[in-house]
């Protein structure tokens, strides 16, 4: 028998002007208990935002929903190119550091997605940086009354995906039709941020844009949609409990560890990635 999560803590958020361009719903680790995740953003883009720019000590995840109306360019310093499509995704493994860029594929229509940051154990902090890339129709997916999952990362219903972070999360896109309901497995740590629609959880209603921190004790966590039904992102895992350094881009376990990042950063140690051209 399952034992069913309570809610801990409901956050109605809702998005920003974050920079000419981009839109974003922003959840941070130092403020809301999603850890071993470090940033979870909601987002729409028009356009080119951030150019060419390094990380360190992390992997980056960005997944396209599917009902975005273009996808994004993923470029990165070791020769990755890719065209992330509505329903895929792409996770650069950072790791030791790499630069990357990432933009929608057709300037003026806004992308749309969600970028996450998943947090590396010391022991993998400095991995050697990878690129992973999931096409729309590589995403696994389980159909089951009334209720689609597309499996993001991790496993769930017997599906599993190919491509495996350091970190084992599980991050799942789920759809429920009106009135249904699903239980989920989850970890220790587990939330709920609803994209769309309204719903229910431990009897606490949620609508969209919403977070749903679920308290550490047990181990499902079971969802009903409301009237017109819910689209919404799980993630659960297990947190690292090891120290978090932050600097920009690049996260550390310690300070001396971050500094030592800065430097290899400024002897061009992270790779060099141009401004984008087409061509």
């Amino acid at each position: 028998m399952k034992n069913i999560k309570k809610v801990a803590r409901k956050t109605a958020l809702a998005f920003t002007n974050d920079f000419p361009g981009l839109k974003g719903v922003n959840i941070m680790e130092h403020t809301y208990p999603i850890e071993p995740f470090l940033v979870l953003t909601e987002f729409r883009m028009d356009r080119p935002v951030f150019g060419p720019h390094p990380h360190a000590g992390i992997s980056v995840m960005t997944y396209m929903l599917p009902d975005s109306p273009t996808g994004f360019i993923n470029r990165d310093s070791n020769g990755d190119h890719s065209i992330i499509e509505p329903g895929g995704l792409h996770i650069t493994q950072a790791g030791s550091g790499i630069h990357h860029d990432e933009f929608p594929q057709e300037k003026g229509i806004a992308a749309h997605g969600f970028q996450i940051w998943i947090n590396h154990a010391d022991q993998d902090r400095l991995v050697p940086p990878l690129a992973m890339h999931a096409a729309a129709k590589e995403v696994p997916e389980v159909l089951q009354n009334g209720c689609r999952v597309r499996v993001v990362h991790g496993s769930y219903g017997g599906e599993k995906t190919s491509y495996q972070m350091k970190t084992p999360v599980t991050l799942l896109h789920i759809f429920l039709d009106a009135g249904q309901n699903i239980t989920l497995p989850a970890e220790e740590m587990a939330f709920l941020y609803a994209i769309q629609g309204t719903g229910e959880t431990a009897d606490i209603p949620f609508f969209a844009q919403n977070l749903l921190n679920f308290e550490t004790n047990g181990d499902a966590v079971s969802v009903t949609a409301g009237d017109n039904g819910c689209e919404l992102l799980f993630g659960t895992g297990t947190p690292h409990r090891e120290p978090i350094t932050y600097g920009g881009p690049f996260v550390a376990t310690t300070p001396e560890q971050m500094a030592d990042m800065r430097r290899r950063y400024a002897l061009g140690e992270m790779g060099r990635l141009a401004p984008y051209t087409k061509g």
